[in-house]
Formats: C-alpha cells, structure tokens, sequence
C-alpha cells in the first residue's frame, strides 16, 4: 500500500485503455511531427527519417499502452494524457512556426 491508503487497481482498465489508445494516438502523432520539425525531415516514407518516425510512433504508442494501468484512475489516465497531448502539440506549432 501507499502513504495515502490507495493502491494501484484495475477497477478502471477499460477506461484507462481507452485514454491510452484513443489520447495516445493524438500524443503520438504530436511526438512525431515535433521530432520530424527537429529532425527537418520531409514525410518522406521511403527516407530513412520516415522510417525513424514510424517506428517510433509504434513504439511510443506500445509503451504508452503499457504503462496506461499506472494511473490510479481513468479520470487521472484521461487528465494525463489529455495535458501530455495539448503539450506536444502546442510545442510542434510553436516549433513549426520558429523553425520553418
């Protein structure tokens, strides 16, 4: 158990995985483009830089899936991840509109 009396619990998966899958996509897709504006790639699926980015994606998306039963809620999951997806995308734009 932990300090606050509350342990980690599955009562809530199914709304812990549908954060994870429906908010990872959007977090994902923002990861991306803000590590293809880093990486000045041109979307290119055939470039080796697409290919990082694809995989990439898959393998963010993978571990997000994973670790979407950490959250003690699926409030909390959906709050977390909502944020974490606002956050990436907010970067990519200003980083898109600086950098471009």
């Amino acid at each position: 158990m932990s300090r606050d009396g509350k342990t980690f619990s599955t009562d809530q998966w199914v709304s812990k995985v549908l954060a994870a899958v429906l908010l990872g996509v959007v977090l994902v897709c923002g990861l991306m483009g803000v590590v293809g504006v880093l990486s000045h790639t041109d979307g290119s699926p055939r470039s080796a830089s697409g290919q990082y980015l694809m995989w990439m994606a898959a393998l963010v998306w993978s571990i997000l899936l994973s670790v979407c039963f950490l959250f003690r809620s699926g409030r909390q999951a959906w709050g977390g991840l909502s944020v974490a997806s606002a956050v990436a995308w907010g970067l990519f734009f200003v980083l898109r509109s600086v950098l471009a």
